[in-house]
C-alpha cells in the first residue's frame, strides 16, 4: 500500500507539473489560468517523493491524515492573509477567471497549497543534526510576551494611520500577536524554538518562507492571473512584479503561517507543525473544539472567497 501510494504522489507531480508548464508555455486554457496552483502542487507532490527517498517517510505518504489537516487549515491562513491585505490594500489580483467555480477552485488550489509548500521547503532546508541548547539561551518573560503582543496591535493599526508602511508593519504584526499566544498555550513557537536553541529551525522557516514567495512571484508573473503591488513607496525595481524590498516580508509572512497553523493544531490536539515537530497533547479538549473548527474553517472559506472576489471583481478574464 505504501509503495501504491509513493507511486501515485510520484506520478502526479510530474503530472502536474507538466500541465502547469504546458499552460504557461501554450497558453492553452483553463492550463493557463491554472499553471500556478498546478506547479505548487506538482512541486509538493515532487518534494514529497524525494524526501520519502532521502529520509525514509515524507507527509503525504508516511502522514497522510496530517497533510490532509494541514491542506484544509492553509487554504484558511492564506485566505486570513488575504483579508489583511483586503484591509490595507498591499496586492491586487488580475485575470481570474469570470466563471466563479473557477475562481473559487483556484483560491482552493492556491490557498490550500501555502503550508505544505513551507513544510516541504522547511524540510529541505532545517539542520541536519539537532541542535543543541546553548548557556543563557533566551528565555521569555510575561513582561516581554505582553510587550511583544502590545508591539504587534501597534503595528497591526499603524497602517491605517501610515500607509506607506503597510506591507512591512503588516507581515510583522501577526507573528508578534500570535506567538506569545502560542507559547502561553505550549504549542509549536518561534520563543519556544529560541528557548530550545533551535535557531537553525528559524531560520530554515525563514529561508523556507523565501523561497516559496520568489516561486510563486515567478508562477503567477509567468502567466495566467497575477499579482499587481502597491506597497505605498519605492521599494526598488520590481522583480517579477513586486519591488525588492517587497521580498524581505516573506520570511515573515511564513512567521505568520507558522503560528496560525500552531493554533490550528490546539483544535485539533495532535499532529506536525510546519518544521515537522510532532504534537500529542494530554490537555484535555471540549468536546464541541473539533467540530467547531471544521466550522470555522468553512466559514473563513466562504467569506474569504468573497472578500478575495470584492477585490478582484473588476480585473477578471473569461475562460472559453
Amino acid at each position: 500500500m505504501r509503495d501504491l501510494k509513493s507511486s501515485v504522489v510520484l506520478y502526479s507531480g510530474f503530472l502536474l507539473a507538466f500541465m502547469g508548464l504546458a499552460g504557461i508555455f501554450t497558453g492553452f486554457e483553463p492550463l493557463a489560468s491554472f499553471a500556478a496552483p498546478l506547479l505548487w502542487w506538482g512541486y509538493i507532490a515532487l518534494s514529497d517523493s524525494l524526501l520519502l527517498s532521502l529520509k525514509g517517510e515524507s507527509l503525504i505518504v508516511s502522514r497522510t491524515d496530517d497533510f490532509l489537516w494541514m491542506a484544509s487549515c492553509s487554504s484558511a491562513v492564506w485566505l486570513v492573509l488575504e483579508g489583511l491585505n483586503a484591509a490595507l490594500g498591499v496586492w491586487q489580483y488580475i485575470n481570474l477567471p469570470a466563471q466563479t467555480a473557477a475562481r473559487w477552485t483556484w483560491y482552493l488550489g492556491m490557498g490550500a497549497a501555502l503550508l505544505p509548500a513551507l513544510y516541504q521547503s522547511a524540510a529541505y532546508l532545517s539542520p541536519v543534526k539537532s541542535e543543541k541548547r546553548a548557556p543563557g539561551t533566551f528565555r521569555a518573560s510575561e513582561k516581554a510576551l505582553d510587550g511583544l503582543q502590545a508591539a504587534g496591535i501597534i503595528f497591526f493599526f499603524l497602517p491605517f494611520f501610515f500607509p506607506r508602511l503597510a506591507f512591512p508593519l503588516a507581515a510583522i504584526s501577526l507573528p508578534l500577536v500570535l506567538d506569545p499566544l502560542n507559547f502561553r498555550l505550549k504549542q509549536p513557537s518561534l520563543l519556544g524554538l529560541l528557548e530550545r536553541g533551535e535557531k537553525g529551525k528559524i531560520a530554515a522557516l525563514a529561508a523556507a518562507g523565501l523561497v516559496c514567495g520568489l516561486a510563486g512571484e515567478a508562477w503567477l508573473y509567468a502567466g495566467g492571473p497575477s499579482r499587481v503591488y502597491d506597497l505605498g513607496y519605492a521599494g526598488g525595481l520590481p522583480l517579477m512584479g513586486l519591488p525588492l524590498a517587497g521580498y524581505a516580508a516573506f520570511p515573515f509572512l511564513a512567521f505568520a503561517a507558522f503560528s496560525l497553523y500552531s493554533l490550528a493544531l490546539f483544535a485539533r490536539g495532535e499532529g506536525i507543525d510546519l518544521l515537522g515537530h510532532e504534537i500529542n497533547s494530554s490537555r484535555p479538549r471540549p468536546a464541541w473544539l473539533p467540530p467547531a473548527a471544521y466550522a470555522l474553517l468553512c466559514l473563513i472559506y466562504y467569506l474569504g472567497f468573497l472578500l478575495v472576489d470584492a477585490r478582484s471583481a473588476a480585473l477578471l478574464a473569461f475562460l472559453p
